[in-house]
């Protein structure tokens, strides 16, 4: 269930609520349309949010450990993903170290490439 907290800000009190999945992905598509160089649709959106929406687990990884249709998942708030990631990350260990040690690498040939361009 979405969150929402009032919060008083001067003489007004604003409702600030969690976004869902879908909120987000509603979000970015309008961000593109309005604000970038290049629209965006829906299913470009899906792949922007699957790789980058949480910050060390993609969200078809996600569903392979915790099975779930797609309404489901869209339906999730920002609290009940987190929550769902933290369960994931205690059940399978060893998926979040393999995952850490294989970005390390990369980051550790990126730094590598980047130093044999300036010599």
């Amino acid at each position: 269930m979405r969150i929402e907290k009032p919060t008083p800000i001067g003489d007004h009190v604003i409702t600030i609520r969690e976004l869902t999945v879908a909120d987000i992905r509603a979000l970015l598509v309008e961000s593109m349309q309005q604000h970038g160089d290049v629209g965006l649709i829906p299913a470009q959106a899906d792949l922007v949010l699957n790789a980058t929406l949480l910050p060390d687990l993609r969200l078809d990884e996600l569903r392979a450990m915790a099975p779930m249709e797609p309404e489901l998942l869209d339906s999730l708030a920002d609290s009940e993903l987190q929550t769902l990631r933290d369960k994931c990350r205690e059940l399978n260990p060893l998926f979040f170290g393999m995952k850490a040690r294989l970005e390390q690498a990369q980051a550790k040939a990126e730094m590598i490439a980047l130093a044999q361009l300036n010599s």
